[in-house]
């Protein structure tokens, strides 16, 4: 079997869709397809129940995927120490991600990476925080990218950046134009949140309650994204990482107020299972993204 007819298999089963695993393998959706359908074939089991949307995995399929997994996790951290041998870096390096991390500043580092390491590629699937720890536990991925980032047993967790937090208003709210605000004056108004299972809204709930301060939480939201849209719709203010909101400032969408004698960050962590000894592709691609940062703040964007 061709471990290349493994990795479409094992694609297709991590991104639960065979044209996500085509997309990032840059084949046809039929060509993943009919990788899986070979392995059946040459095993004599379903390994797939297609008749389930998003498809599901049988009982043979479970066992062969943890298998196929760990073989081809073993073959490409053997190819990334016989590479470096010779002072290569090559190889894949899969990433998880938080969805507010920042799609476009993510790909403008990995395309700058792309350039100095072309044999490099990288992986980048953006999920819910709860999904980004287990796939990094079960090494899945070999990097994650977190906020407010929890080590311990599991986890190493490498700093990368620390993002201030501002006040987020649409063009309808009152507060529109103002430049700051200060803790106090957040006091019974009304913002949207994010969900409280999230590490971000412990954190703001937190702060307000150190501040001395009771907002009215209108909606509550699991993805920054949906935040940010509905502050747009002029539901409410939120407490936002300031750089999450650059491009909608920009547009006039939205407006980012200061808030006046608070420290309150996002602290941003590139998380790996403890113990594993990281490609030197990996080791490289941490190196690059906290470079970005000290770039990124010694040439600050407007907000």
């Amino acid at each position: 079997m061709h471990l290349r007819y493994l990795e479409m298999f094992c694609d297709a089963v991590e991104f639960r869709s065979f044209s996500r695993a085509a997309d990032h393998l840059h084949v046809s959706q039929s060509a993943v397809s009919q990788a899986v359908q070979l392995q059946e074939k040459q095993l004599g089991v379903r390994l797939v129940d297609r008749s389930k949307r998003p498809f599901e995995l049988t009982a043979a399929g479970k066992v062969y995927f943890e298998g196929t997994r760990d073989l081809l996790a073993t073959f490409h951290e053997l190819e990334d120490k016989i590479r470096s041998m010779g002072d290569r870096v090559s190889g894949r390096v899969r990433v998880a991600a938080i969805y507010s991390v920042g799609l476009l500043h993510i790909n403008e580092i990995i395309g700058k990476f792309q350039s100095e390491y072309p044999e490099v590629e990288i992986l980048v699937d953006y999920v819910h925080p709860d999904e980004v720890y287990r796939r990094v536990e079960q090494e899945q991925d070999e990097l994650g990218l977190v906020s407010f980032p929890k080590s311990g047993k599991e986890f190493t967790c490498v700093h990368w950046q620390d993002q201030p937090m501002v006040v987020g208003v649409g063009k309808r709210h009152p507060w529109f134009g103002k430049n700051s605000i200060k803790p106090v004056d957040l006091n019974r108004v009304r913002c949207v949140g994010f969900s409280p299972n999230l590490q971000i809204r412990k954190a703001t709930d937190r702060w307000f309650r150190e501040a001395g301060v009771h907002v009215e939480i209108v909606h509550e939201f699991d993805n920054v994204e949906y935040v940010k849209r509905d502050v747009e719709s002029g539901s409410g203010a939120a407490l936002l990482p300031k750089p999450t909101i650059v491009e909608e400032t920009k547009a006039g969408r939205l407006h980012a107020l200061e808030i006046e004698g608070a420290s309150w960050v996002r602290p941003l962590g590139i998380i790996h299972r403890k113990g594993r000894e990281l490609s030197p592709a990996a080791i490289k691609l941490i190196d690059a993204l906290q470079k970005s940062h000290i770039e990124t703040v010694s040439c600050p964007v407007s907000a």
